[in-house]
């Protein structure tokens, strides 16, 4: 038996998938071939001026699991993927997809502390 080098998973041979050369489970594998740029000032661009245009202001237009993420950031006053890991029980993968979005909603942001690398809320 293998094991997801992403989520931990146990994988049975036929349900292997290898994306360069590294073990992923299914959903884990679909995570790597989409390409989010964390710091894409075109992509931050876009999406204000989407949300601009939609009349969206705070958490207007987020999914749910982008609101747990942006509530239990600002719950934590910050949160290191480690901890969004193990509160949602899913992949780094999928969590850092929807960071990402935070960012370039301006919703969500990096911070460098002294134990590590933070996410938190856009105004802290």
């Amino acid at each position: 038996m293998e094991k997801c080098i992403s989520c931990g998973a146990l994988l049975e041979d036929d349900d292997i998938y290898e994306v360069k050369g590294k073990i992923f489970c299914d959903t884990c594998a679909m995570g790597q071939h989409k390409v989010l740029q964390k710091c894409d000032p075109g992509a931050v661009r876009s999406a204000l001026r989407d949300r601009q245009r939609s009349g969206f202001t705070g958490l207007d237009g987020l999914t749910d699991f982008q609101k747990e993420i942006y509530g239990f950031m600002k719950d934590q006053d910050g949160a290191t993927m480690q901890q969004f890991v193990e509160k949602f029980k899913c992949a780094p993968e999928t969590i850092d997809n929807e960071l990402t979005v935070l960012r370039h909603l301006e919703l969500g942001k990096g911070q460098k502390r002294a134990d590590g690398v933070y996410f938190v809320v856009w105004e802290a």
